[in-house]
C-alpha cells in the first residue's frame, strides 16, 4: 500500500445541534470513551493506510491547536489549516490543493465509523472516478397506518406502519484532482454543490456502500450512543 495517501477531515462547523456541549468544545473534540471523535476518525484513516492527515478548522480553532500539541501518536502526520471564514464542507479544499497531488479522502468531522477506507480508495482508482461517495443503507418505519387516497378523496389502500429503505450520504468521499476545476478559490462551497457541479459537467461520480459500522453524532441522542457502538465494533 502506498504511504502517500492523504485525507482531509472537515472540522470547522459549530455543532449547533450538540449545544450546550459544543459551547465548550468543538464537535470533533468531544470525548468518546478515552479518546475524541477526531482521534477516532484519524485512527480509522490510519488503519486504512492514510498517512497524511489535514484537519480543516474554523470554530474554536485554538482548541484544535491545544489538541494537536498533546497528541502522542507519531506514526501519522497531522496538519491543521484554518479557514479564513466558514468555507462549507468542500470550499476549504482549495486552500491546500497543492498538497493534494493524488486521489484523497474527505471525511466529515462528526463521524464514528469502522470502515475499510482503503477498499473504497482502491475502488475509486479502479473506476477512474472524479468523486466516489460513501453511502450507507438507511431504513425507517412510519409509526402509523398510512392512507393512500385518490383525487376524489376515495380510499385506495391502507398500509400499516410501512417501512422504507434508502441509501444516505455517509459524509465520506474519495476525490481526484479533477474536482479542483469546480472549486472556486477562496469561496465557500458545500460538498453537495461540488457534486452537482461536477455532474452537470459530465464528471464520473460513483458510490460505494460503506456497510453498517457508521454513526453521525450530529444529535445529542446519537452522540450518547457512540461509546456503546465502538465497544460493539471492537468485540
Amino acid at each position: 500500500m502506498s504511504d502517500t495517501r492523504k485525507a482531509v477531515i472537515m472540522a470547522g462547523g459549530e455543532g449547533v445541534r450538540l449545544r450546550p456541549y459544543t459551547f465548550i468544545l468543538p464537535k470533533p473534540l468531544l470525548p468518546v470513551g478515552e479518546t475524541t471523535v477526531l482521534d477516532h476518525i484519524i485512527d480509522c484513516l490510519g488503519d486504512s493506510g492514510f498517512s497524511g492527515i489535514y484537519v480543516s478548522v474554523n470554530y474554536k480553532a485554538r482548541e484544535f491547536e491545544g489538541w494537536l500539541e498533546s497528541r502522542k501518536d507519531d506514526a501519522l502526520t497531522v496538519h491543521l489549516f484554518k479557514e479564513p471564514r466558514k468555507m462549507g464542507t468542500a470550499g476549504s479544499l482549495g486552500l491546500i490543493r497543492d498538497q493534494l497531488t493524488a486521489p484523497f479522502c474527505v471525511v466529515n468531522g462528526d463521524l464514528i465509523m469502522n470502515v475499510p477506507l482503503d477498499k473504497m480508495y482502491d475502488r475509486h482508482v479502479e473506476t477512474k472516478a472524479d468523486i466516489t461517495i460513501g453511502i450507507k443503507g438507511y431504513q425507517f418505519t412510519v409509526p402509523y397506518a398510512v392512507i393512500n387516497k385518490d383525487s376524489d378523496g376515495l380510499l385506495e389502500n391502507i398500509m400499516e406502519k410501512p417501512s422504507y429503505s434508502y441509501f444516505i450520504n455517509a459524509g465520506i468521499y474519495i476525490l481526484s484532482q479533477s474536482v479542483f476545476k469546480h472549486i472556486p478559490q477562496d469561496q465557500p462551497l458545500d460538498m453537495p454543490s461540488l457534486i452537482d457541479s461536477l455532474k452537470k459537467a459530465g464528471g464520473h461520480i460513483y458510490v460505494y456502500d460503506i456497510g453498517e459500522r457508521w454513526l453521525d453524532i450530529g444529535r445529542i441522542s446519537d452522540y450518547e450512543k457512540a461509546v456503546e457502538l465502538i465497544n460493539q465494533w471492537k468485540a
